[in-house]
Parts: C-alpha cells; sequence; structure tokens
C-alpha cells in the first residue's frame, strides 16, 4: 500500500521541527552552563524559532518567565539593547490597564533576555473570536497601548518614502513579483507629494502587532518589546492593520475603514496627512513586505494577495 504524501510531508515537517528545537536547546543549555545564576533555570518549551533567535519558556526559582536566546553574532549587544528598551518602557508603562510585561534577570555578556510570564489571550486570537463592536473597542485600545508608550518620545521630521519603496524587492521567480512591481509603481506615484512633509515620528519598538499584545480582561499587555527606532508612528499603525488583514479576507476597500479609524482613534493625535497619505502609503508597505515574507501560512497569504489587489485596484482608480 503506497504512503500517503501529505501524511509523509507531515511526519518530515515534525521531524525538521523536532531536529530544530533540540539543537537549540543544545546551543541554549551550553551557554547557560556557564552562567551560576542560571543554574536553577529550567527550560519547559521551545516556543518560537527564527534564523537569530530561540525564545523558551521556563522557570526560574519556580517563577515562570520567558528567555530570548540570540544566536547571531550581535547576540550580547543586540540582548543589551533589548533589556534597556523593555526596562524603560515598563519603568514609563509598567502599571495600569495599558503596560509592558517585566523585565527579569539581566545577564551582560550573555546573548539572553529574561522577562516575566504573562498570562492572558494574545490579541490576534481574540479579535478572530470576537463581535464586530468587541473588535473595533479592541482596535482602539491597542492603539491607545501604542500611544501611551511612545509619549515621552515623540517628534516630527521631513518624511522620506524613498527607501521603503527600494526595499520592496521579490525574487523574479516568485509569484508575487507582478504584484510587487504594481504596488512599488503606485509608491512610486505617490512619493513625490509625500517627501520632506513633516510626519509624526516616535521611538517604538517596531514590532507593534496584534500578536505581540495579550489581552486579559480589560488590560492590554505588551509581551514582545524588542530594540527600538525611530519611525512614523503611521508605519507601526500599518503594520498592526497589515498583520491583521492577513487573518481576514479583505472587504473590498483599499483598507478596511471601521477598524483603520478605531485603530487611529485610540492614538492621542495624528494629523490629516499622517492618517490619510502616509496611512495609504504605509499600508502598501507592509501589505508588500508581509506578502513577501516567508512565516505566513497558505491561508495567510492568500489574504494577503487579495489585500493587495484591493490595494492596487483603489490606487488605479484615484490615478
Amino acid at each position: 500500500m503506497a504512503a500517503d504524501p501529505a501524511l509523509s510531508d507531515a511526519l518530515t515537517r515534525r521531524m525538521q521541527k523536532y531536529a530544530r528545537e533540540s539543537a537549540a536547546f543544545a546551543e541554549f543549555d551550553a551557554v547557560v552552563q556557564s552562567i551560576p545564576a542560571l543554574s536553577s533555570l529550567v527550560l519547559d518549551d521551545c516556543l518560537r524559532l527564527a534564523e537569530d533567535r530561540a525564545v523558551f519558556s521556563a522557570r526560574l526559582n519556580d517563577e515562570p518567565v520567558v528567555v530570548k536566546h540570540f544566536t547571531g553574532l550581535d547576540g550580547i549587544e543586540r540582548a543589551a539593547r533589548v533589556h534597556a528598551e523593555l526596562t524603560s518602557r515598563h519603568k514609563h508603562m509598567g502599571q495600569g490597564p495599558l503596560r509592558v510585561c517585566a523585565p527579569k534577570l539581566f545577564i551582560p555578556d550573555a546573548p539572553l533576555t529574561l522577562r516575566s510570564f504573562q498570562g492572558g489571550a494574545r490579541l490576534d486570537k481574540v479579535l478572530a473570536q470576537a463581535d464586530p463592536a468587541t473588535r473595533l473597542q479592541k482596535l482602539r485600545q491597542a492603539g491607545q497601548w501604542l500611544d501611551l508608550y511612545t509619549s515621552d518620545r515623540r517628534s516630527a521630521a521631513g518624511f522620506g518614502p524613498w527607501k521603503w519603496i527600494k526595499r520592496l524587492n521579490a525574487p523574479p521567480e516568485s509569484p508575487f513579483a507582478p504584484l510587487i512591481g504594481q504596488l512599488k509603481a503606485q509608491l512610486r506615484a505617490q512619493a513625490p507629494d509625500l517627501t520632506g512633509k513633516p510626519v509624526q515620528m516616535a521611538r517604538t519598538h517596531g514590532d507593534f502587532a496584534a500578536l505581540n499584545l495579550i489581552s486579559k480582561g480589560s488590560d492590554l499587555i505588551g509581551i514582545d518589546i524588542e530594540n527600538s527606532h525611530v519611525l512614523a508612528v503611521t508605519k507601526d499603525l500599518a503594520r498592526f492593520l497589515a498583520q491583521a488583514q492577513s487573518e481576514r479576507q479583505p472587504d473590498g476597500n483599499w483598507v478596511p475603514v471601521a477598524e483603520r479609524d478605531a485603530l487611529l482613534d485610540g492614538f492621542s493625535y495624528l494629523t490629516p496627512f499622517d492618517r490619510g497619505p502616509v496611512m495609504r502609503f504605509f499600508y502598501g508597505v507592509e501589505l508588500g513586505k508581509r506578502l513577501l515574507g516567508s512565516g505566513a501560512t497558505a491561508a495567510q497569504t492568500a489574504n494577503l494577495a487579495a489585500a493587495l489587489q484591493a490595494y492596487l485596484s483603489y490606487g488605479a482608480q484615484s490615478q
């Protein structure tokens, strides 16, 4: 009897995943062995693997924690920057309904960060199951979270759109190369009206997405605080919308209008220029960037491709 190809592929993927996780555990253990302060650390599970990092759930002195191991050549420096950002933001918003998780033990000269474990439900899962009114309320709260996160680190600067266009490069063999080519053409057409005009900037961690926020009752807690970057605030907001769009079929508009408005209304103030032309530009950038990424499922990829088609159709009609 012939083997089922689907089952064979699934088994192969599972074995490959197990091998990668085993290697990550071994690499992590080699680092920890030389750190006396982590002698009581017990790993529970591998939560995520990427090219430059591994994330584990663990217990330190019987307290649940999350450990991130940066495996790149700059791992020690990156861990220090991430810990500094989380420490800064925890001082700024460690209490109240909008907050970030608490940093834990910091070990200089080690490519590791430790933070508290945060119970609750990931916001992307909450949004997927919420009724329309609750979904909009949660999106507004997410805007409020980013508003507080950046409230003491904002400035205005002239906008430079061209670098974002240059970074959108699809391999010639990619099935999405024609779509990305159309997107870049539309972004180039938008760019002259954007260049040099003042936009709201902020130092933010640049990974603002529903999957990095935990909803617990009426509270919203950021859990994956990375190194900070000075970015246009609208880019972070557009990134959030693009990630959320990957979980849903587009509604026919170039952007889910009610969801965009709820997210933006949570933020204290953005000029009409930021809310309008700059948001349109960055939403296209983020759809294209996410479509070209390697982490999406087949369903997410289909949703993103359909959303980008809707975006391009709107752009063609408005020219």
